[in-house]
Parts: structure tokens; C-alpha cells; sequence
């Protein structure tokens, strides 16, 4: 017994002085570390903490109240974790691990909180000597990271008057030149900005596309780039509100392969809700309250001729009908999609369409409109329609008086037709020289 006794005192004496000898190691190798890191976030910046304690081994260490300034951007955290730190400010600074607890974030103009930050292989930008010929990048798109976990988060923007939260959201692969992944649990965001607007997404899925490149894009020029690549979205349970519901979206998938020329899509929406905005609408006109349906589009987009082929898209609602259509548009906006509607002309398209109730509401609404009696109206056109000489309109009237079968439109318009007034000339349709304008050809078995 006295043996063993001297055994563990001898060897709890080995421990101590060796512990404190691996300490005063680690306490060097710390403030070599902090020293570095203070370099790397450069002159014009600071890092501050109320204590360090190294980690086991000498590979990095906990720090506690850690506040990072800059002139644009104040960070704090409670507490913060750096595993091993590699590299040097000039060559750029890899750290294996930072863990954040209890971030804040303030800039000019906006605010942020977060629970929790987890970064794996994370490369700090090249903090070296820049000329007037290679100015500074952007910062965020100088950064490289392996894997980010992001958990409560919280943005406010008071300017906006917008508020976003997020649960949970993970990225992997960022940095320039790199095919990024971003998964995001249930996020909310909040525009109090008359019209108000809620938008919610219960989960989102984003493969492929280099995010660091377009945050650098945006950044630098105001849009975002062409990417080459295969592309994945996946998101579920979207919904926007205003003072009521406006779209709900059950999941939307879109795989997007690019080329330095063509785009090619296959975008699938199921379980597509749309509500009218309050005041008139077509939709209510013609005696619905929403759009309820599926959409399916495969499309070609030629980036060097600036044209766009559905082949088909497809528009599928139950208490509406089934639309095919096959099209060809010009003059596509190929870098601004936002201005589509505004300048895209249809060269030519097949629309097949088979009736389950929208062909008896839209009579019925233009009998409304009329101040007429739905069944005199309805008489009224179906007179009119088979009394035309045009083979198109007589098949119209026997579509609508049979609108169980299908029936098939045809535009091969002379002269390329704006997407905005589509609508307006097939409410002319009737007119032989509106007809012509149209190319408008119409078939009824």
C-alpha cells in the first residue's frame, strides 16, 4: 500500500509539472496565435476579449466577451471557441474551428443576433499589400470556409422596416470558384413597409451555385452573374401574407443546367395557392376566390439570341382545367428576368387546353359585366360564333357549347407579339383583324 501510494503521488507530481509546463506551451502558442489574428483582420480593425484560456494541446482556445471592430462593423460574443490556427496574414489564415455562443452584429443601417455559430475551415482573407492595379475584394467573398452552421438567427433592418429570422442554416463549400450548398430550416421574414408582407419558408435546399461569386457580383456591379453549372433548388411550405393570404407554394423544385450559351430548366410547383390582391381582379371577375393547381415547365434559354422555348409548360388546376402550352418568345431579358414581362414577344405558340369550369365562369362574368342574363348571353355568343365566316370562331362556339372537349389555339403572329398585350388582343379576338394580328387559329373535335 505505501508503495502504491508513492506511485500515485509520483505520478500526480509528473502530471502537475508537466501540465504547467504544457500550459506555458500553450499560452505561447496562444499569444503567437492572437497576434496573428490580429494582423490578418488588419490596421484598420480590432479584436478584444476579457480573458483566453488556451485548449488542450496547444490547438487553440476559449475566449469570453470577444468584440471585433471595424469602421463598418461592431461583432460581440459571449463566448468563443478558435481551434488551430495555421497560416499567417499574408499567405491567409485558416482556422479549423471557430464556435460563437450569443452574437451580435451591428452595421450602419442594420442589426443582428445570433444564438449560436459554429465554422468549420475557415480561411480569413489575404491581409497583405494591395496596389492601386488589384484593389481590395469585397471581404465576404474573400473568405473560404469548409462548413458554417448559423442557429436564432435575427436581422433587423429598421430603414425597411423588415425583420428576418432563420432557425436553422448550414453552408458548406464557400469561396470563390467554389459549387456552395445552403440548407435553411424555417425562415421568416417581416416587411412592415405599407404593404405589409410576411413570407415564410418552412425548408429550403440550394445546390450548386458559387455564392461567394455572387455576393462579389452584386457587390461590384449591382446584379447578380451567369453561372456555368448544374443548379438544384428545393424549398417547401412557402407562404406570403399581406393583410391576408396571397401564395402558398406545398414545394417548389427547379434544376437549372447552364452552359457560357444555354440554360436549360425543369421547374415543378405542387400545390400552388394564389389569392387575388383586394380590389378588382380578373380571377374574381370570372367567379373564383384563388388559383388552386400544379405548374411544370421545361424550358431553353439561348443567351446568345436572347429567346426562350417552353417545351411545354404545363398549368394543371383541378376546379379550372389542364393548359399545355408550347411557345417560342424573343427579346428575353437574359441577366434581368425581373423585366420578362416588359419586353419578351411571343413569336409563336401551341396552347392546348382541356375545360373543367373556366370556360362556363368566364361567360358567366362577361354576362355579369354586360348586365346580362347569363343564359341570353351565352345564346347570344354561341349565335354570334356560329354565324362567323372564320373557322376559328365557329370552333370556338362549339367548344363552348361542348366545353368537355378539348380544344387547341394556335398564334403564329406575322409579327412577334408583346407578352404584355397577349391578354388584351384575345379579348379581341373575335375582331377578323385582331384574328389576323394574332396569326389566331382555333380547332374543336
Amino acid at each position: 500500500m505505501k508503495k502504491l501510494s508513492s506511485a500515485l503521488m509520483l505520478l500526480l507530481i509528473i502530471v502537475i509539472v508537466g501540465g504547467l509546463g504544457l500550459r506555458h506551451f500553450a499560452r505561447q502558442r496562444l499569444e503567437s496565435a492572437v497576434a496573428d489574428l490580429r494582423a490578418a483582420i488588419g490596421s484598420d480593425a480590432s479584436l478584444t476579449y476579457a480573458t483566453a484560456t488556451p485548449r488542450l494541446l496547444a490547438r487553440g482556445a476559449l475566449f469570453t466577451s470577444v468584440t471585433y471592430r471595424n469602421p463598418q462593423l461592431t461583432v460581440t460574443a459571449a463566448d468563443a471557441v478558435i481551434g488551430r490556427v495555421t497560416g499567417n496574414a499574408l499567405g491567409g489564415q485558416r482556422i479549423g474551428r471557430v464556435t460563437l455562443h450569443g452574437v451580435q452584429i451591428m452595421e450602419p443601417g442594420a442589426t443582428a443576433s445570433i444564438a449560436l455559430l459554429v465554422l468549420d475551415g475557415l480561411v480569413l482573407p489575404n491581409a497583405g499589400p494591395l496596389s492601386a492595379e488589384q484593389p481590395a475584394p469585397p471581404r465576404l467573398d474573400s473568405i473560404l470556409l469548409d462548413a458554417g452552421r448559423v442557429e436564432g438567427l435575427h436581422i433587423a433592418v429598421p430603414a425597411t422596416q423588415t425583420d428576418l429570422t432563420v432557425a436553422r442554416a448550414a453552408v458548406r463549400q464557400f469561396g470563390l470558384g467554389r459549387s456552395s450548398h445552403l440548407d435553411l430550416d424555417t425562415l421568416a421574414a417581416q416587411i412592415n413597409l405599407t404593404p405589409g408582407r410576411h413570407i415564410a419558408i418552412g425548408h429550403l435546399r440550394v445546390d450548386g451555385p458559387d455564392f461567394a461569386g455572387q455576393i462579389a457580383s452584386v457587390l461590384q456591379s449591382g446584379h447578380m452573374i451567369h453561372e456555368i453549372g448544374r443548379r438544384h433548388i428545393d424549398a417547401s411550405a412557402v407562404a406570403i401574407d399581406a393583410t391576408g393570404p396571397l401564395l402558398r407554394v406545398e414545394h417548389l423544385a427547379v434544376e437549372h443546367d447552364a452552359t457560357a450559351t444555354r440554360d436549360e430548366l425543369d421547374s415543378t410547383i405542387t400545390g400552388l395557392t394564389l389569392w387575388p390582391a383586394q380590389g378588382q381582379s380578373l380571377l374574381r371577375m370570372i367567379g373564383y376566390d384563388r388559383f388552386d393547381g400544379d405548374v411544370h415547365a421545361i424550358a431553353t434559354v439561348d443567351r446568345q439570341n436572347g429567346r426562350l422555348q417552353f417545351h411545354p409548360l404545363v398549368i394543371d388546376a383541378p376546379a379550372m382545367g389542364r393548359m399545355s402550352i408550347m411557345a417560342d418568345l424573343d427579346q428575353i431579358p437574359v441577366d434581368d428576368p425581373m423585366t420578362l414581362a416588359e419586353t419578351a414577344r411571343i413569336v409563336s405558340a401551341t396552347i392546348d387546353w382541356r375545360d373543367r369550369s373556366l370556360a362556363g365562369h368566364v361567360l358567366d362574368g362577361l354576362a355579369r359585366a354586360r348586365q346580362m342574363a347569363p343564359d341570353a348571353y351565352r345564346q347570344q355568343v354561341f349565335t354570334d360564333l356560329a354565324a362567323s365566316p372564320d373557322g376559328s370562331m365557329q370552333a370556338l362556339g362549339r367548344f363552348l357549347q361542348s366545353p368537355g372537349h378539348p380544344v387547341q389555339i394556335l398564334l403564329r403572329p406575322p409579327q412577334p407579339l408583346n407578352v404584355a398585350m397577349l391578354g388584351v388582343a384575345l379579348a379581341m379576338a373575335g375582331d377578323p383583324s385582331t384574328a389576323g394580328l394574332l396569326g389566331l387559329t382555333i380547332s374543336s373535335p
